[in-house]
Parts: C-alpha cells; structure tokens; sequence
C-alpha cells in the first residue's frame, strides 16, 4: 500500500494521532501545538500548551489530558484555557528528559514514557496514572519511551523502546494493571531504521511507524511476522492512527527533524500527515478516564 499526502503541515516533529468525535487530532512535539483538523470543511486548528508537547490525550466535555515537557496539564478545547496538573502527581522527570508517546489503557487512565534527550542509555520511564492522575513507574531503565496499546481483549500489552530496536509483548493484568513476561515481538537492526509509534487494529495487529525507514508495517501481533507494509515518501514516519467513519483509515504522522536542506528538497512533504485506506479496522482510542476540571 502506498500512503498519500493528506495535510501539508511541515511539522518539525508531528506525533500521537488521535481521531476523536469525527475529527484528526495531533500533536507537534517541539512547537507544543496540539492541532485538530476536521475534514468536514477541511479546517485546521491548534492550541499552544507552553511547553514541548508529548502527548494529548481526549477526556470528558472538551479537556484533553495532556503530558508536556516535564508536568502534565488540562487543555480545555472550547475555550483554549490550559490548567497546569499540581507538581505533586507527577514523577521528577530530570532535567534532560522530557515526556514522549502516551496512551489510555482499558481503564481510561493515561500511560506514558519518557526520553533521554541527551541518548544517556536505559534512564527513562513508562508511567501509568493512577485514579487521582498520580503518575507511578511502570517500566524502568527505558532509553527511549514510545508506541504502546493493548489487544483488543486486553490480554496483550505491546511496547516500543526506539533505542533498544524492540517491540516487546507483555501479559497484562487488567485488574491490577501489573505488566508480565515480558518478551521480544520483533526485533529491528541498528541500520537507522527505528520502530516508533503504533496502533492496534481489531484483529490484534500492530502496525508500528518505522522513523527513517520510509514505511508502516503491520505485524502478527502474536508472531511479529510482517503481514503488510505501507510506503511513504518521507524517511521520518512517527506514529499512526486508525480513523474515518468506520475506523478504517489509516493516519500517518511524519517529522522533518534533523533533515538537511538536500533531504528537504528530496522530501518536501517531511512533516507532512498521510493517510490510506486499509482492508482492516483499527481499534477507537479510550478517553481519559481521570476527572478533568470545571472551566469557569
């Protein structure tokens, strides 16, 4: 399959896509944007949220439950009103961190990892918030936190360490939300090609973005073979989301970060969203389960 260019956006580093009440949402991790396009008039909008953005995350009435730079805050989407989450909830994310890819789990409640900026080895986290949004540690000694979402019997927890060029499969515990048995679902070689973000569909299969491998595979989620493959024409693909009226519309998030001028020129659409039309559905995400605030 071939993905097509669906918005132009440039963005330096587009992540998380989420389609959320008939509409494709998205975050710019740098510029600290979450965007929204809504393809009914094909108009786009975003919302700055002050810091790096990593990712957003739908809630009740309007708020979205968003991981910023190193806290995590409320973004109310009518109003644009940002409510910064109390200090205390949230892990000492040290200073060259910052947190990355993030997801509900079946409970609604929010998942999400950190990012050794300066590529120290094996001193990052994935985190799971708790009733109250209290973040506590999931996962240790994680290079690079990315893609992660469960099967849709939620038996199965699938998990990306970028750095470590692993997906890895666990047995997850919904009652106590506890990760087990840990093992490698597929394994990638350090020739710059890096599993990144990903996105279930209903038969239990992921399909994982390949940063600077120019593709989205989909791969057995049982056995990692790979099943099918969607082309770009951007080396830097991010992360991707089942969309469209029937959830079978793949969107894909690309990035320009770290591209030279020559690799613009070859890739001028870098940044850009994609999109295609599978033979699949892909799985709705889960709100956020976590009480946001009243607006005034």
């Amino acid at each position: 399959m071939q993905a097509q260019l669906y918005l132009d956006s440039q963005h330096d580093l587009a992540e998380g896509p989420v389609w959320h009440e008939g509409k494709l949402y998205w975050v710019n991790i740098t510029a600290g944007r979450l965007y929204r396009h809504d393809p009914t008039n094909d108009s786009t909008t975003h919302w700055d949220v002050g810091a790096t953005l990593g990712v957003a995350l739908p809630a009740a009435n309007g708020w979205w439950w968003n991981a910023r730079e190193r806290d995590c805050a409320w973004l109310h989407e009518p109003t644009g009103k940002i409510v910064p989450i109390a200090a205390t909830i949230a892990p000492d994310v040290p200073a060259n961190h910052r947190f990355n890819d993030g997801f509900c789990g079946p409970d609604g409640h929010p998942w999400v990892g950190s990012a050794a900026l300066d590529g120290s080895r094996e001193t990052a986290a994935l985190y799971r918030a708790d009733p109250t949004g209290a973040l506590h540690l999931a996962l240790a000694n994680i290079t690079l936190s990315n893609g992660l979402g469960w099967s849709p019997d939620h038996h199965r927890f699938y998990y990306v360490d970028s750095l470590a060029h692993q997906l890895a499969v666990f047995d997850y515990d919904a009652a106590t939300h506890q990760l087990r048995n840990r093992r490698i679902l597929r394994e990638f070689p350090p020739d710059g090609s890096v599993p990144d973000g990903l996105s279930i569909d209903t038969a239990g299969h992921v399909w994982l973005a390949i940063w600077g491998g120019a593709k989205v595979l989909r791969l057995h989620g049982l056995t990692g073979e790979i099943l099918d493959q969607i082309e770009l024409p951007v080396t830097q693909v991010t992360s991707c989301c089942f969309g469209g009226p029937d959830h079978q519309t793949l969107f894909i998030t690309t990035a320009r970060a770290g591209l030279d001028e020559k690799a613009v020129r070859e890739q001028p659409f870098a940044g850009g969203i994609f999109a295609v039309e599978t033979r699949t559905r892909g799985l709705p995400p889960t709100p956020c389960s976590i009480p946001p605030p009243r607006p005034d």
